[in-house]
């Protein structure tokens, strides 16, 4: 177990990081060990502080992007979704499959923040177009979109390559034989990035009790995403953000909810609401992190928590709308996880969803 006397904790048990330590190669390695390693209460998330103070912007224009992006007519947005990379390149609505049944309670637009065209083999293009297909941008309806999009999602991906150093710098401490720099290679490196802004639709309301869903339960339901791993090697997300969509200029709100949110599970099985400050940035670790690291580093499953449609509210909660920013960092195709490559571990992953 970590010396625990100098990890700094949220409230919920979050390890949190100053960004000036990863900046100046402060070891952090107990930190590390805290938030991914092992043991049974992991959470499998570690918090990031004291950001640029350019990130604030970056994150309302994006996240404020989202809703005006969600309020588009149908068939501009239609001309943005791509069916042949598996719904994973623009606009994605109805696609997902979530507790057997397909998600139309969030919209997601998918895009490789770095890389417009990815460098694919012919072979690989045909084969994962979830990954090498290039970007898709509504450039006449919304043209500020694409570069507020990639200006969050590099943003992210360079706090994420400090992160990913410390991580490298504890593997190596436990598992002599891991790559060298392995994590950190994969951010820099990789063209299989990609980010994913959601948009969480507002509750609706429903007049018979009985045919309410899982949002109204007092139990933790996963009625917005469900339960389940990320299959990157690390992932990026900022704070959620909720809107008045009742107003056309979107102003941000409180959530009227407080059970509402990311929830995650720990190896012991205790689940753990987590909350992530507006100026910080969240990681997780992803599936093929752990398999890298030997199992050193394990990630969590974790969900998000819908408004109930039974809380009181001064704003009517089928107004308030959810957004929030993901970016999944991800091997080359080609990196062995586990016993087989990346690529054709994530076609399996994605192939079960849509």
């Amino acid at each position: 177990m970590p010396d625990q006397r100098n990890i700094e904790k949220s409230p919920e048990g979050v390890v949190i990081l100053d960004y000036n330590d990863i900046l100046t190669n402060v070891d952090v390695s107990d930190s590390i060990e805290e938030a991914f390693g092992a043991h049974s209460n992991c959470l499998g998330i570690i918090l990031i502080k004291n950001l640029p103070k350019d990130y604030a912007e970056k994150r309302i224009r994006l996240l404020r992007l989202a809703s005006v992006f969600a309020k588009l007519p149908e068939d501009i947005k239609n001309k943005t979704v791509h069916k042949e990379s598996f719904y994973s390149c623009g606009w994605s609505c109805g696609k997902e499959v979530m507790g057997g049944k397909l998600d139309y309670l969030k919209g997601s637009y998918y895009a490789n923040p770095k890389y417009d065209i990815p460098n694919a083999t012919p072979k690989q293009k045909l084969e994962f177009p979830m990954y090498c297909h290039p970007n898709i941008w509504p450039k006449d309806a919304l043209p500020e979109f694409e570069h507020a999009f990639k200006d969050l999602g590099c943003f992210i991906m360079d706090v994420a390559k400090l992160l990913a150093r410390a991580c490298d710098i504890f593997v190596s401490s436990r598992l002599p034989s891991a790559k060298q720099n392995y994590l950190e290679k994969i951010i820099v490196e990789s063209h299989t990035t990609k980010a994913r802004l959601l948009h969480y639709f507002p509750t609706q309301l429903k007049d018979d009790k009985a045919t309410r869903d899982t949002r109204d339960s007092d139990e933790i339901e996963d009625s917005w995403c469900g339960w389940h791993v990320d299959h990157s090697s690390i992932t990026g997300l900022t704070s959620a953000m909720y809107l008045n969509e009742s107003d056309s200029t979107f102003p941000e709100v409180q959530c009227p909810d407080p059970s509402s949110g990311l929830y995650i599970k720990t190896k012991s099985k205790k689940t753990v609401k987590v909350s992530i400050p507006k100026d910080y940035l969240a990681f997780q670790l992803g599936e093929a992190m752990q398999l890298a690291s030997g199992n050193n580093l394990l990630a969590t499953p974790h969900m998000v928590k819908g408004i109930s449609s039974n809380v009181k509210s001064e704003i009517p909660i089928n107004v308030i709308s959810r957004n929030t920013f993901a970016v999944f960092m991800e091997p080359p195709l080609d990196e062995m996880v586990g016993d087989i490559t990346f690529a054709d571990f994530a076609r399996e992953v994605l192939q079960s969803h849509y």
